[in-house]
This record gives structure tokens, C-alpha cells and sequence, in this order.
């Protein structure tokens, strides 16, 4: 009996089939957009963590909080600079005084942080789509 698709034709299509549809799950799955949009969120909340270390520096040596985020570009910052701008927008994050030795940093997240969604952070802030601030304090 001769098969209709000789010397595997039939198996190299199927095997395109498989691959193909293997791809466009793959992608519905997991869209690009979805993966910027993630990536994005984690650049943006390690700029907060640089900002909040540089607040901290800052806080050591003058005993009190910059007035804005502008002030942590000083000479103070040399070995890390902060890096105090939205990554995409390259907008300032926004920065509001609570109290002496507490501060809100806030920024405009593209989705909802979910759990596990950086794995190799031990501290991981959850966040909420949209602009969504964390509170800190310095400690005198």
C-alpha cells in the first residue's frame, strides 16, 4: 500500500501544524504586550527601590528628607545615581513628604503586580494597575 504523501511529506506537514499552532497558543498565552507591560512594571519599581536608597543616603547625611527628587542628583549620589524617572515616560516619579522621616514615592504601574512575578526578588511590592504609591521611613 502507498501512502498519499511519500517519504514523510505527511509527517513533515503535521509536524509544521503542530509548530504552528504550538506558536500562536504560545503567544495568546503570553502576549508581547503583556510581557512589556510586565517588564516594564519591574524596571519601574527598581527605580523606586534606587530612589528609596538614594532618599535614605540622602536622609544620613543631612538629617533630613530632600525636598524633591531633583535634590538626589547631587554630589552625594556618585556611587549610585538614581535613577528617579518613570521608564517609559521618563516622567518623575511623584514624591510626597508624610513627616519628618516618612515619604510616599508613587507611581503609574501598566498592570496588577501578581504573585511570583519576579521570583528572584525577596521583597517583592505588589501594586495595583494604574498609579499606586508605597510609603516609607527613613530611619534617624
Amino acid at each position: 500500500m502507498k501512502l498519499p504523501f511519500g517519504n514523510g511529506k505527511l509527517l513533515a506537514g503535521l509536524a509544521a501544524v503542530v509548530a504552528i499552532a504550538a506558536v500562536g497558543y504560545s503567544i495568546w498565552l503570553n502576549p508581547p504586550s503583556e510581557n512589556r507591560a510586565r517588564a516594564l512594571d519591574q524596571k519601574r519599581l527598581g527605580n523606586l527601590a534606587q530612589t528609596e536608597i538614594a532618599i535614605e543616603a540622602y536622609y544620613t547625611i543631612h538629617h533630613a528628607l530632600p525636598a524633591d527628587l531633583k535634590a538626589l542628583d547631587g554630589k552625594d549620589n556618585r556611587l549610585m545615581p538614581p535613577n528617579w524617572r518613570d521608564p517609559e515616560t521618563q516622567r518623575p516619579f511623584d514624591y510626597e513628604i508624610v513627616d519628618q522621616t516618612s515619604y510616599r514615592l508613587c507611581a503609574v504601574f501598566a498592570r496588577q503586580s501578581e504573585k511570583g512575578d519576579n521570583p528572584y526578588v525577596s521583597m517583592q511590592k505588589q501594586h495595583n494597575a494604574g498609579r499606586d504609591c508605597f510609603q516609607y521611613n527613613v530611619v534617624p
